[in-house]
Parts: C-alpha cells; structure tokens; sequence
C-alpha cells in the first residue's frame, strides 16, 4: 500500500472542488470506495467525488503532486486493481447524456449508466451497443472494449467511439478524436484507463428498436447432448446472431420462478439483431429441436431496453470471483473437458460458466486496438462464482482453476480485457489480450503518455521503466 503525507494539501483540494473528497477513516468514505463486487476491498487515501471535468483534473494534480497513484471508478464493476494508497476519482455523479438523433450519436459523462443511455437514445429510434447489463458505466466498459448481445453484427462499442475529453497525467483535459491526438484516440479504445481519465464520450448509435432474444433452459443431464447441438448450429450463424451456451446453477431465491429456483440447467441464449426481429424465431429453430422439451423457454420479441433479460445478471452488489479464457472452438474435446468441470457430476459451485460466440463484427479491425487479442478464439469462457464467505471463494478459486486446466489444451491463450478482475489482471493476463504489435504501440504510447504510470490501478500497461 502506499503511503501520502496529505497535511494541508487536502484542504486546498477540497476548497477548489465542486464535488467532495474523503479521507480514510471519514463519513462517507467507505461508500465512496465500495466497488460494485463485494470482494474487490480497496482503500484509498483520498476519495474524490468529482462532479465535472474540473474536479477530476484537480484530483489527478493532487495525486501528481503527492506522487501517489491514480485510480477512477464509476459504478466499479470489472475493478482491475484496488486503489490502495492512491486518489480514487469517482465519478458516478457525472450522469449527463445528450442524443443527437441526426448525426446518431451519444455524448456521455463518466459516470453515465447505460441505463441513463438507453431511453434517451430509444427515443428515437437508436440504440447503443449495452453489455450483458444495464446497469454498468457507459466510459469504463468501453475502454475495456465494450460487447453485449449486439456484438457479432457492429462489434465492440471501443470501436464506435468518436471524441473524448481526458485528463491526462499531466492534468490537462485534451479533446482527442482520430483527427486530434489521434495515438491517445487508438489508445483509449481498449487501453483499460491506462493513459487518462475520461470525462466524456461521444459514440455511434445504431437504428435498433427491438431485437429477438432470450434463454432456453434445458436440465443439466442434458449438456453434453446441447453443447454438441449448439456447437453444430451456431458455426453457421449470420453475424445478426449472438449467442452462447451456459451451465447455470440457479440460486433458491424467492423471486426467481419456481421451474428455476435451485436448479442446475444447461442454457442455449442469444440475440437476433437483423432488420426484421421475427426473422430470428426461425433462425433458432434447430437449437429447440431434437432435445426435448425445455424446462423453460423465453426467447421472444424484446425491445432492446429489455436485453437484461437475456443475461439475467445481478443488479445489486454482490461479493464473487471471476475468470475468463478464450476457446478456439467447441470440438468434441472442449465439450468432454466442460461436461466434466461444470455438467452433472461436476460438483461446480459456480452460478454460471457461460460460452459465448465471438466472429462476425467483433473480429479485429486493424485500424482499432484489439483488447480481445489477435482472434484466434471462436468463443470466450466466462465463470462466476458467489463467495460471500472466505470459505466460498476460495471454493470458487479451486473450481475456476480446474476449469483452467481441463480446457487448456483448447484455449488460444488469449484474453478480454473487462473480463479480467482483480488478481486476475497480471502483467502477463493484461499482455495476452492484445495482439504483440499492439502490446508494443501501448507501450510506447504509456511512455510518452504516462512515463510516470500515475494510471496504474488498473489493467495496467507498465511504462518501459517499469517493466520487468
């Protein structure tokens, strides 16, 4: 952890602040720190609330002048590294959104949700390309990259970005766009946080209204019958389909519906984007046949302010473990190894181990930086486990690490950049997602950037000093 002499400097801070900072052991600081996964324990020495681009350029002057690190979190899903010792700028009170629905775009601050994007943008007629869920912050997903059930057909929101406003480690706000500053533009579309703080966004949107979507759940005794079914039916999808396949382990509680509550199922899921949403029922057809009849079967028409539905993720906070890998394919082998570490007789204790399809638009695009690696993987492997006691995460460690080895020899030994959490977000895991000569144009861009790596609770790209 590091260590800061504030003395007086925090109340020069506070005094040129429209927001609020904290200090540890302060009221309000606990929940200013609190990342939306329980788990994830960070303790800064200073928390500032920022409410516009001002206080976020004061807060990384701060932390410059102190010589201590930089951190920024919105809502705190996919926290890639505590902020411990260092200046938390968070900035979930920054929620504006403008939609200009001629030039079909959306302008966002910081700590917008894609729950603030989505009415505004469905609006008229628009859509942006939202994650699993809603509830997460527009600017920190799309420098992850950015990609939900409209992925396959216009690809990661990373590449739909415009211009941004960022705080640079020198506490300068820039405008960047591919025409201003445009190695900190390339950067930015993936670069996890590394080379600023962004404190509006500007993105394409897309003329979608309604999708078809939704899951059909199938017992657990039957996962290695639907794996082998969804394996031959998706490698023929048009990139208006994505989809995945996923063991779930449902929880027994009272608001989930009784064929669900505590049960374990194999799950096909996806989205059908095309033109005419109907179109989709038919398109899905063959993952329902020859399988028999489902527990429960959801797929339908759905506005896209309704895609939740399809991933079904928590809302509220919860305390749990992640890990993720990329899959070159589902051949007969991967399926025996996932059959094995999540099916019947896995003991996985694990809520869910999802598959999901990569191709179509979410392939690397060269003039963008790829976050997901060189593309080699047909699919990305994802698992969650709750672990609301020490006793359970370690459980969930000890499963997603067997997860690991059985699926090995089928990995590309790729990964996704917001999909890495926490001791998940290593130097070498952080190197694996991206392609070599875009690891090397990073590094060189956080040499010139960020020498000094101010921005490192995060994925973090080491400046070349720093490097091992």
């Amino acid at each position: 952890m590091e260590t800061v002499g504030i003395g007086s400097t925090l109340e020069s801070l506070r005094a040129g602040l429209k927001g609020t900072a904290y200090a540890a052991g302060e009221e309000g600081y606990d929940e200013a720190s609190r990342a939306w996964n329980l788990s994830a324990h960070q303790e800064p020495a200073v928390v500032v609330m920022a409410e516009g681009a001002v206080d976020v350029i004061a807060a990384v002057r701060f932390a410059r002048d102190l010589g201590v690190g930089v951190g920024v979190m919105a809502t705190g899903h996919g926290l890639g590294a505590p902020c411990d010792g260092g200046v938390l700028v968070n900035t979930s009170r920054m929620r504006g959104v403008r939609v200009d629905p001629v030039a079909r775009t959306a302008r966002v601050e910081a700590g917008a949700l894609w729950t603030d994007v989505i009415p505004e943008a469905q609006a008229h007629g628009l859509a942006g390309l939202v994650g699993s869920s809603s509830h997460v912050g527009v600017v920190g997903y799309t420098m992850g990259g950015g990609f939900g059930w409209l992925g396959r057909r216009y690809g990661l929101n990373a590449a739909s970005v415009l211009e941004a406003d960022v705080v640079t480690a020198d506490g300068e706000l820039l405008r960047v766009s591919a025409g201003e500053h445009p190695d900190l533009f390339w950067g930015l579309g993936g670069g996890g946080g590394n080379f600023g703080i962004v404190t509006s966004l500007e993105f394409r949107l897309y003329p979608i209204t309604a999708v078809y979507g939704g899951n059909v759940f199938y017992p657990i005794e039957k996962a290695r019958e639907v794996l082998e079914l969804y394996a031959r039916w998706s490698a023929d999808l048009p990139q208006e389909m994505t989809t995945a396949v996923t063991f779930l382990n449902v929880p027994p509680l009272p608001d989930i519906p009784e064929p669900l509550r505590g049960g374990s199922f194999v799950v096909v899921r996806g989205c059908y984007s095309g033109e005419n949403p109907e179109d989709g029922e038919e398109l899905f057809r063959p993952a329902r046949m020859g399988i028999g009849d489902p527990v429960m079967d959801t797929f339908g028409v759905m506005p896209v302010a309704a895609m939740d539905a399809i991933s079904m993720d928590p809302v509220d906070p919860i305390a749990s473990v992640q890990h993720s890998e990329m899959l070159r394919d589902l051949s007969s082998g991967a399926i025996d190894a996932l059959v094995e570490v999540a099916g019947p007789d896995s003991g996985s204790p694990l809520i869910l181990l999802e598959i999901r399809q990569l191709g179509g638009a979410l392939a690397r695009v060269p003039e963008r930086l790829s976050p997901m690696g060189g593309g080699k993987a047909g699919f990305i492997m994802n698992g969650v486990g709750a672990a609301f006691t020490p006793e359970m995460a370690e459980g969930v460690k000890a499963h997603l690490a067997r997860v690991g080895e059985a699926t090995r020899e089928h990995q590309t030994g790729e990964t996704y950049v917001n999909f890495m959490e926490l001791d998940a977000a290593g130097e070498e895991r952080v190197r694996a997602a991206y392609p070599t000569e875009d690891f090397e144009r990073l590094v060189a861009l956080k040499d010139r950037r960020d020498p000094d790596n101010l921005f490192r609770f995060n994925r973090n790209i080491a400046p070349t000093r720093d490097a091992k």
